[in-house]
């Protein structure tokens, strides 16, 4: 039931939020792993509608179902940085969703 391989043609690299971050301390991620994905813009209708600057930064990630990925994770693909803003996962399907937003 998995994406097929042809599907999953970016490279991506995970990164979790390191563990004992404190209050006013600077977050720090260390590399969790890298994995196949297919990337795809997220305009939406507002982005169509309005001409929303804010709705041109926003992708769709598909990949297999790992344990790695959290919700407070990173994504690097392609020399840019995304947080995730919602992670959706089916483990007896082997498949991801996840929407992210370009962070700089």
């Amino acid at each position: 039931m998995a994406y097929e391989s042809g599907f999953l043609y970016n490279r991506v690299k995970i990164k979790n939020k390191t563990a004992g971050t404190g209050f006013g301390d600077t977050t720090t991620y260390t590399d969790a792993g890298t994995f196949w994905a297919n990337k795809t813009w997220k305009h939406g209708t507002k982005g169509l509608r309005e001409g929303a600057l804010d709705a041109y930064d926003k992708v769709l990630f598909r990949m297999n179902w790992n344990c790695v990925i959290r919700r407070d994770s990173l994504i690097e693909c392609e020399g840019k940085t995304y947080q995730i803003l919602s992670l959706e996962g089916d483990r007896r399907k082997n498949e991801m969703e996840i929407l992210a937003q370009e962070i700089v």
